[in-house]
């Protein structure tokens, strides 16, 4: 137990870090909705020329966007595409209401960044609401204040997950697993 965390911690900030630009190019197609939002990374605003995209429960891309900044507040405005009726047999976009994830692409030198995956406050990663709104804001998604928080790393608080009376590395597992720790590969 004590090896396998160890070798998680001292991994991590590999993991966390390094990683090449993706390569999110979604379809654009007739069909579609816009997210509006403010954009935090660990309590601070994200970064403008971060970039954040949405994905359909495929992980197909449906649509990438620049962060920008305005007034010291970074903000997002998504269009994420639906899927196009006319080409059934390639899926380039949302169906329907199905749920949608959002990721954030932050870039730290060239063409090197780490990748986040938004996690709600009930550790649900995805959305749902998605409509074709013809390219207007999507309802829930419209409100210019609204605040859309990534995280690096979740802190950890010393909690007894485990139940044996004692907080230790088989707490810190449950939790990391548990969490997802907010990153992608």
């Amino acid at each position: 137990m004590k090896l396998r965390l160890t070798a998680i911690l001292l991994l991590l900030p590999f993991y966390l870090c390094g990683q090449a630009a993706p390569d999110w190019n979604p379809t654009p197609t007739p069909s579609s909705g816009t997210v509006v939002a403010q954009i935090l990374v660990d309590g601070l605003w994200a970064p403008p020329g971060a970039i954040i995209a949405a994905f359909d429960p495929e992980d197909h891309c449906a649509g990438a966007s620049t962060l920008f900044a305005e007034g010291g507040i970074t903000f997002c405005t998504l269009t994420i595409y639906g899927d196009d009726s006319s080409t059934p047999a390639v899926d380039e976009g949302m169906n329907g209401f199905e749920p949608f994830t959002l990721k954030l692409f932050l870039p730290s030198s060239g063409t090197e960044g780490v990748t986040l995956t938004w996690f709600g406050p009930d550790s649900a990663n995805q959305l749902t609401g998605w409509t074709n709104t013809n390219g207007a804001p999507l309802p829930g998604y419209d409100d210019p204040t609204r605040v859309l928080s990534f995280h690096k790393c979740m802190p950890f608080c010393a909690t007894d997950l485990d139940g044996n009376g004692s907080t230790g590395s088989a707490d810190l597992l449950i939790f990391l697993s548990e969490y997802n720790l907010f990153c992608d590969e």
